[in-house]
């Protein structure tokens, strides 16, 4: 090392560099740094694909032989100050250099940052479905990665994989719905909250959460310290009592207040522009009809010349695709597999928008339940709550499901329904369990053994 910063062309001569470029950018002017900044973001690219390759040359020599039970991922921790995920993330990306020429060389040119490159490799390579098909769709990825940070990337290529590759959505949102929790602490001076929700509750959330600020700032005053911020943090509005800034963080704390006062009054909501909150599917119909159906090499051809077409537009990309998640009263556009789709048209105070293979809307559900009071009461009669195995929600707690989903020509009518709790709909979607309906007794539900 001491021979390395001696040397006039090595660590110290770039050392040098880079205290010039310093002095040189404090006398900029705004053109001139910005230029600085692009010349710079590329370096760093460089940069990072050379050490990636030196990652891939480590891993490659073992120089950890003599090391009993070390690995390359525990030799980067131990010597190299990485921590388990970020060296297990730098050998992933090493392994796609080697492997994926296109990569390479796109980052040792300083044209693909570290942040789109791990984006790739998390999404393209996550299942050997998805790593078949991404070397056709490399260089549509690529000029997007060379115009858009990477997050948009990411929406990108998870609509892509969406298509590619739907079991895994599925797999995923069921994995996060068993991940849900809420923690209630009682702390010193209050009571803090602590949770996670899968998509599809989370949109519920968001829909109340949006209708509650609406509402509570419709009758405020319309100064400038009175107008909601946009960042997380931002000064937005003031305390009445206090005078002092309420953060958007604030902001929404009120709000959740103000639905408990709502719910614990009178069980409504506030609206929002005249009408109640709701959430709003956007699902393809072919998505409903075939959930789990994997692309053809037809569709395959299909969605390189989307990917294709919307270099420029990204967001745009893949939209009719796949089905969506949105909040009526605010931002959301959620990406959903069709499972949760089929689950969430059952019965809930959703809009539902069926597109047809053109993206143009061809059924609008209606804003009510799907099933009618006098249904939904006819089911609660009859089933007496979830008709789970061992499940002793009661109906208040549960969904009407239709049998036969509505897509493959199932009615919303009593023989084609029956009463789960929302954990027990989403497994009966997840597993295809087999419902069967009686005239004089409650549904009975035979359990896909072979799906747990």
């Amino acid at each position: 090392m001491v021979q390395v910063r001696n040397c006039p062309g090595g660590i110290a001569g770039v050392v040098q560099h880079f205290n010039q470029v310093r002095t040189e950018l404090d006398s900029a002017d705004g053109l001139s740094a910005s230029q600085r900044l692009a010349e710079l973001d590329a370096l760093a690219a460089a940069l990072d694909g050379l050490r990636l390759h030196a990652v891939a040359r480590v891993e490659q020599s073992q120089v950890w032989g003599d090391e009993p039970n070390a690995t390359a991922n525990s030799y980067l921790r131990s010597h190299h100050r990485r921590c388990h995920k970020e060296s297990a993330a730098d050998l992933r990306a090493a392994a796609a250099l080697r492997d994926y020429p296109v990569l390479r060389e796109a980052v040792h040119a300083g044209n693909l940052s570290r942040a789109h490159l791990d984006v790739i490799v998390a999404v393209g390579l996550r299942t050997p479905s998805r790593a078949d098909a991404l070397p056709d769709f490399l260089p549509a990825f690529l000029q997007i990665s060379a115009h858009h940070p990477a997050a948009t990337l990411r929406q990108v290529m998870r609509r892509w994989a969406d298509q590619i590759d739907p079991l895994t959505t599925a797999t995923d949102e069921h994995n996060a719905h068993r991940r849900r929790y809420l923690h209630v602490n009682h702390v010193a001076d209050g009571v803090a909250l602590d949770g996670f929700f899968p998509i599809d509750q989370g949109a519920k959330i968001l829909a109340a959460m949006n209708a509650a600020l609406t509402d509570q700032y419709r009758h405020r005053d319309t100064g400038p310290d009175s107008r909601p911020g946009t960042g997380s943090d931002s000064a937005a509005g003031s305390d009445e009592f206090y005078g002092v800034p309420v953060s958007t963080a604030q902001q929404r704390a009120d709000a959740f207040i103000t639905l408990m006062d709502r719910v614990l009054a009178n069980g409504g909501l506030p609206s929002c522009a005249g009408s109640r909150p709701t959430v709003t599917v956007l699902v393809p119909l072919a998505r409903l009809e075939q959930p789990c159906t994997t692309a053809t090499s037809t569709d395959l051809d299909d969605l390189l010349r989307q990917v294709s077409d919307h270099q420029d537009r990204p967001e745009h990309l893949l939209r009719t695709g796949s089905a969506h998640l949105g909040v009526s009263n605010g931002p959301g556009n959620h990406l959903i597999s069709a499972h949760t789709a089929q689950q969430l048209t059952c019965d809930c105070d959703i809009h539902r928008i069926v597109l047809n293979p053109d993206g143009l809307p061809i059924d609008l559900g209606r804003k009510a339940r799907t099933f009618p009071p006098h249904l939904r009461k006819a089911l609660e009669i009859r089933d007496g709550g979830c008709i789970y195995p061992g499940c002793s929600k009661p109906p208040a707690w549960t969904d009407a499901h239709h049998i036969i989903h509505w897509a493959q020509g199932g009615t919303t009518c009593l023989d084609n329904a029956a009463l789960l709790c929302n954990r027990h709909h989403h497994d009966v979607h997840q597993n295809n369990h087999t419902i069967t309906t009686t005239p004089n007794g409650p549904a009975t539900i035979t359990l896909n053994r072979r799906r747990q």
